[in-house]
């Protein structure tokens, strides 16, 4: 269906292609929906809700366009109805003959209409995630309303009952002028339940308590939206929640490009029947959800093909949950186990049992349990301490059983790290024939780091090659604002030139597979001995191995693009962001009026009677012999309080024993912590993120009493106030290393507006911070790029 303006002959249309007709916003065909007299009711096949488009237009007919909402050459009898067939008689002039369908192909009145197309879907992704998001999620809580998203989504796709009944309700409770957020916790009741039945997770209630919504309405557009969206809307709504939330290492997901081009690698590798598919560190379940699509694909084409059994763990809370729906998108129960262990830890369920593994590691992490890390138990050598990366490669083979494979993304410096741990793990591998491809991806492949990776394809021990293919894919993709896209294209370019190079069972290349290759997307590549990769100091980086060649006084795809290039783009990207962030600031701002004006009844309290105030652990309890790299909980110091945040602890970590007999010390999301001795430093809040997470001796955590009234993002706020945190100071203790007393600082009085004024405030607060943080890039950015600008146009000789 064209994004512009539909078939001329498809009698259903939707709630946005009603809008578009219009001319209005897509909201406002919710209210007419709600609140109108006489609105067609809408009608449901299959996945889709749609309505009669001859009863939209009869009704529109009836509802004249007003003075200030007019478009140009409308008069004073324009209707919304006469506006709208003149979208549709402008759209049958465009039209094709040859694309009219005959009258024996139009869909008949029970038929459910032709589904939208991806761009239209990404519109609405797009807004749900702006405005909205802050309206419905509130400060500092994207994961939360990403969760509520993808939660209606499952049950949009996959519980139809379900699905009917919460719209239903929601709409009723909206009427009745419910609080929104008892829409939200009916909303959590049904998620949680159907979570059960699957053997998932139940978390949603909790997850959804914590969001903001500030009307009913909103909750009720936001699942008015997701009921335009389908399944493959998962992915869209995560590579948009990405564009928004700062991820780091451990929270990014994998893109769809990147998961594509290693199942089709390892699959092509394996040759036989996929039985089962293992991801040692889930994220959103990208890989295992893909193997699944993969295996449906195969269904059609032929029987006698029966899907993969996929499994996973994580120690995230969250990618437990993200994942669990994304399995459930596809009718599988969740495979997802949740556990603080790393995966070579306990991993007796695992080894030798998974034909495929498929999997994006944490980059560079010390983040490791200990006594597994100095045993004899790695095939190929003890891991290096400081980090994981060669921990997850050796898991990844011990889990394979015969004729298995594994894809695993690597950063690009561990095929040429110099450590010794590093190159003796490199040199194991090679010797013993289970590295069969490295292929170099393309840089900005990830939008939570810039960091270089590549692909390692490795195969089962008993299956060996004695010979390792390099692959340079870094000039594939399409560059989108920041980040570089791998389309199917080039997945296939990738493919082609692995097919064609890996050795035969004669020891010689294979014959190319592919017709004659886009020479824009050649892959440069190069099949090397175990005597060259040695004489390289056992080097696994493909720009160790592949050679530039010149065509027609050129470097062929791989070197690197246009600095200034990559970096206008950059700009381009920020510009856009900065945009989004000064429009939602403008709409935050009319909503919070000055306290003067405000009109509710503003209050003050002592904060020992708004927050439970908890000093941290004694010395005695959590000594420095008890932390370091080897732990599992992380450790919140001081110095990880960094605006406003906490930031990650590195190798400040514990044992889970030790975090567990000090679980009164535990931080929860919403908690705020302060310095209580040492250098002074303005409070942080804890987000989902860091629940579970350990607060240290030198810290004090507040966490709000249950009907106190308190906005923990407010507190933030009021804390970080110049004469507060004067006032903090100069309360601290004046000894040798200041500190400040629970009841001290119990006796700070906090002015409190009534609760949803004050997330009125902390939402516009947190808005503002980001569009400062997002303009402070753009400066750079711009700075940036003018100076590769001036070495551009004034160096040329």
């Amino acid at each position: 269906m064209s994004d512009e303006l539909y078939d001329t002959e498809d009698p259903h249309i939707t709630r946005s292609q009603i809008a578009k007709l219009a001319g209005v916003s897509r909201p406002t065909v919710t209210s007419w929906e709600r609140q109108s007299d006489g609105f067609p009711a809408p009608r449901s096949a299959g996945e889709m809700d749609y309505f009669l488009r001859s009863e939209v237009l009869d009704w529109l007919d009836l509802r004249p366009v007003p003075l200030h909402l007019r478009q140009s050459g409308e008069g004073d009898n324009t209707t919304y109805g006469s506006r709208a067939r003149r979208s549709l008689a402008r759209g049958s002039e465009k039209a094709s003959p040859q694309a009219t369908p005959s009258s024996a192909e139009a869909p008949g009145p029970t038929t459910a209409p032709r589904p939208q197309d991806a761009r239209q879907r990404r519109g609405v992704v797009q807004e749900l995630m702006g405005t909205l998001a802050d309206r419905v999620g509130g400060p500092g809580m994207e994961v939360n309303y990403l969760q509520l998203l993808l939660g209606l989504l499952f049950l949009r796709v996959a519980r139809r009952d379900q699905w009917a009944a919460v719209r239903a309700r929601t709409a009723k409770d909206a009427a009745d002028e419910r609080p929104p957020g008892e829409l939200l916790g009916r909303v959590g009741d049904v998620l949680d339940g159907e979570l059960r039945r699957m053997g998932g997770l139940p978390r949603f209630k909790e997850v959804l308590s914590r969001l903001m919504p500030r009307s009913a309405q909103d909750v009720v557009t936001v699942v008015d939206l997701v009921g335009e969206l389908s399944r493959d809307a998962y992915q869209m709504i995560i590579d948009e929640y990405e564009k928004h939330a700062r991820l780091g290492s451990r929270e990014f997901f994998t893109p769809h490009g990147a998961v594509a081009l290693m199942a089709v690698l390892a699959t092509a590798s394996h040759g036989g029947e996929v039985r089962t598919v293992y991801d040692p560190y889930v994220r959103g379940g990208e890989f295992l959800a893909h193997a699944l699509t993969a295996a449906s694909r195969t269904q059609e084409h032929g029987p006698g093909h029966t899907p993969p059994k996929v499994f996973g763990q994580t120690s995230g809370r969250d990618a437990a949950v993200l994942a669990s729906l994304n399995l459930a998108l596809h009718g599988v129960g969740s495979g997802v186990r949740l556990t603080q262990a790393k995966p070579w830890a306990d991993a007796a369920n695992v080894l030798g049992k998974t034909d495929l593994v498929l999997t994006n590691p944490p980059f560079n992490m010390k983040d490791s349990a200990g006594d597994t890390r100095r045993g004899g138990e790695w095939a190929y050598g003890a891991p290096p301490l400081d980090n994981d990366n060669f921990a997850y490669v050796q898991h990844a083979l011990a889990a394979l059983r015969e004729g298995g494979r594994a894809a695993i993304v690597m950063p690009i410096k561990a095929g040429n790290s110099g450590g010794r741990a590093d190159t003796e793990i490199r040199r194991a591998m090679v010797e013993a024939g289970v590295v069969e491809c490295v292929v170099a991806m393309p840089a900005n492949l990830f939008t939570g780091t810039a960091v270089p990776v590549s692909v390692w394809l490795l195969r089962h021990p008993s299956d060996p090659c004695d010979r390792v293919l390099f692959l340079d894919a870094g000039h594939l993709g399409t560059k989108r604002a920041r980040i570089r896209v791998l389309g199917e294209e080039d997945v296939l370019a990738v493919r082609d030139a692995y097919v064609s190079r890996r050795p035969g069972e004669s020891g010689q290349p294979n014959a190319c597979s592919s017709e004659t290759p886009d020479p824009q997307r050649a892959v440069p590549s190069a099949l090397v001995g175990r005597e060259e990769i040695q004489a390289q100091g056992w080097s696994l980086n493909p720009l160790d191995h592949i050679r530039p060649t010149e065509q027609d006084g050129q470097v062929v795809p791989g070197s690197d693009e246009d600095p200034a290039a990559e970096a206008w783009d950059h700009m381009t990207f920020l510009t856009e962001r900065a945009r989004e962030a000064d429009a939602v600031v403008a709409a935050l701002r009319g909503e919070v009026p000055p306290a003067e004006t405000s009109g509710g009844t503003w209050r003050v309290e002592k904060l020992a009677d708004l927050c439970e105030i908890k000093a941290g652990p004694s010395y005695t309890r959590v000594s420095k012999k008890d932390r370091g790299p080897d732990g599992v909980v992380p450790m919140v110091f001081p110095q990880h309080l960094r605006e406003g945040r906490v930031t990650d602890t590195g190798e400040e970590r514990v044992s889970l024993e030790l975090a567990d007999r000090l679980r009164g010390f535990w931080l929860e999301e919403g908690d705020v912590v302060c310095v209580r001795a040492g250098k002074t430093a303005p409070p942080a809040i804890v987000r989902g993120q860091q629940a579970g997470w350990l607060m240290s001796q030198n810290l004090i955590r507040l966490r709000g009493r249950e009907g106190a009234g308190l906005e923990p993002d407010y507190l933030l706020a009021w804390l970080h106030r110049p004469h507060v945190l004067a006032w903090i100071k100069d309360r601290s203790a004046a000894t040798a290393v200041p500190s400040i007393s629970t009841t001290a600082l119990g006796r700070l009085e906090v002015r409190l507006p009534p609760l949803a004024e004050q997330r009125r405030i902390a939402a516009l607060l947190t808005a503002l911070e980001e569009q400062a943080h997002v303009h402070q890039e753009l400066a750079a950015a711009v700075a940036r790029t003018r100076g590769l600008f001036v070495e551009q146009f004034m160096s040329a000789e």
